[in-house]
């Protein structure tokens, strides 16, 4: 029986091309003077596509655990990027919504994403391009 590869597994490229692309994001912002972090823009995204989402819906959409959401959304409050208010129909919940400061981050968040996810596929042919997606898809597929 051979030796588990650690190194060359699927896992742990898959792991170095995440933090690879997280870095790259976290650069551009940086370069852009962007008050946020990844971990901020991936909770953002959501808002900026639906305002008013619970933490529970941001939790889901963003695939984090509703700790670490309400962490992230903590801080972004405390920023002035997102206001807390409470449900309509339920007091147990908040919903959040972005500041005018939250909003006007929108397009410069979005031009360093994209930035980072140009860096990331340059050289990459379309067909390769189209294989990895359908592959990561397949593998998000396997595990839920």
């Amino acid at each position: 029986m051979s030796k588990f590869q650690f190194q060359q597994s699927y896992g742990r490229i898959l792991g170095v091309a995440y933090t690879a692309l997280y870095k790259r994001l976290a650069k551009h912002m940086k370069e852009n003077n962007l008050p946020i972090t990844p971990d901020q823009f991936r909770v953002l995204t959501h808002l900026w596509q639906s305002d008013g989402l619970s933490q529970q819906e941001l939790a889901i959409g963003s695939h984090r655990d509703k700790a670490n959401v309400t962490r992230i959304v903590d801080i972004l409050e405390r920023e002035g990027i997102v206001e807390r208010r409470d449900h309509e129909n339920d007091r147990r919940i908040y919903r959040i919504f972005l500041t005018a400061k939250g909003k006007k981050l929108e397009t410069v968040a979005a031009e360093c994403g994209q930035a980072a996810l140009r860096d990331a596929q340059a050289g990459i042919s379309k067909a390769d391009m189209d294989t990895c997606m359908a592959v990561l898809k397949k593998t998000i597929e396997n595990l839920k």
